[in-house]
């Protein structure tokens, strides 16, 4: 009986937390895509969130804007 007083407070401490925590989140609010471009590269803006743009970054192929994918590894400098 001793603990329980502590446990509701605890469990009240992490509530109030866990809902502030969600309150404080910037969720990215989603736009209409546009490609911001050079001639064979770019960034589609897909979201805002704040003042930042959230998007992807796109190559131009046979001329459709494509998502660009990375391939991980380290390739060494002397091979072209």
């Amino acid at each position: 009986m001793r603990y329980v007083l502590p446990a509701v407070v605890l469990m009240g401490v992490l509530m109030t937390a866990g809902v502030w925590g969600y309150t404080q989140a910037v969720t990215p609010r989603p736009v209409t895509p546009v490609v911001i471009s050079g001639t064979d590269i770019g960034f589609r803006v897909v979201a805002r969130s704040g003042e930042k743009a959230v998007g992807q970054l796109v190559v131009r192929v046979d001329g459709q804007w494509v998502e660009a994918e990375f391939v991980p590894g380290v390739k060494p400098a002397f091979i072209k």
